[in-house]
């Protein structure tokens, strides 16, 4: 598949600590907590050629939910059908579990604010190749899938309607509070509270049911980057915005090129 332009030379680094409160800054704005206090080796960076500074970010995971469980839900479908009545009705279900445990990820996948759609989407592509590149060359740590979370749509006031028609009845806090604080622990954290019964998504106010799976704003460049390599929706969404976690099925010999 064909790329933008990349404007600019560029090169691939890892992390530094000068980059903490700047990359900090960027995933915060895309809707991720990032994790500055592991191993540096897991971050790539795709920086400028010339002054070394930051354009794109990502962290990988080798063994998602070891250390602490995941948490997301599927988005299921059961049927409700009577002949008699002339009754055939399909409901959306949401199950809270821990599908992705073990597999890899793709974290804190971030780029510059304020470059044009298409630049930000040119970085992000070309950061994810690289990392995919990387991923091929030692296949045996990172699994069969390689999933990434994208935030979901949030209101002028920063507020997530999914979150505010589910979660927020039963976690009085702010979501972004709890993350900021705890990083990726965060969801093991709210999940205690969150019911481990089938929901039915129809039980949601208007607003919440069509935020499920949504793509926000801040994820948007996000999104168009992982779908040109590949990445399709899992079926699965984050406990709080209700965003939607693609995946990417990995094989030692795949072309993984975009």
């Amino acid at each position: 598949m064909s790329q933008p332009v990349m404007p600019g030379a560029w090169h691939l680094r890892g992390w530094q600590a000068a980059d903490a409160d700047l990359l900090s800054a960027w995933c915060n704005q895309a809707g991720v907590a990032p994790d500055l206090s592991g191993d540096a080796a897991q971050w790539l960076i795709l920086a400028d050629a010339a002054s070394g500074a930051p354009l794109a970010c990502l962290r990988l995971v080798e063994h998602l939910g070891h250390e602490l469980p995941r948490f997301s839900y599927h988005v299921g479908r059961v049927v409700h059908a009577a002949a008699e009545l002339a009754l055939f009705r399909t409901q959306t279900t949401l199950l809270l579990g821990n599908d992705h445990c073990g597999e890899s990820e793709l974290a804190d996948l971030a780029c510059a604010p304020g470059l044009p759609a298409q630049v930000q989407t040119a970085y992000l592509t070309q950061l994810i190749q690289a990392a995919l590149v990387r991923i091929q060359a030692q296949p045996a740590r990172f699994g069969e899938c390689l999933m990434v979370e994208l935030a979901g749509p949030r209101d002028d006031r920063g507020q997530a309607p999914f979150w505010q028609g589910l979660g927020a009845h039963f976690y009085a806090g702010s979501p972004l509070a709890a993350q900021t604080k705890f990083g990726d622990a965060w969801r093991s954290h709210l999940a205690a509270l969150l019911p481990r019964q089938t929901l039915y998504l129809s039980f949601l106010s208007a607003a919440a049911q069509a935020a499920l799976g949504q793509v926000g704003a801040a994820a948007q460049s996000a999104a168009q980057a992982l779908a040109a390599c590949g990445f399709v929706y899992s079926r699965h969404v984050r406990v709080d915005d209700g965003g939607p976690i693609w995946e990417l099925r990995l094989a030692p010999q795949a072309d993984i090129s975009c």
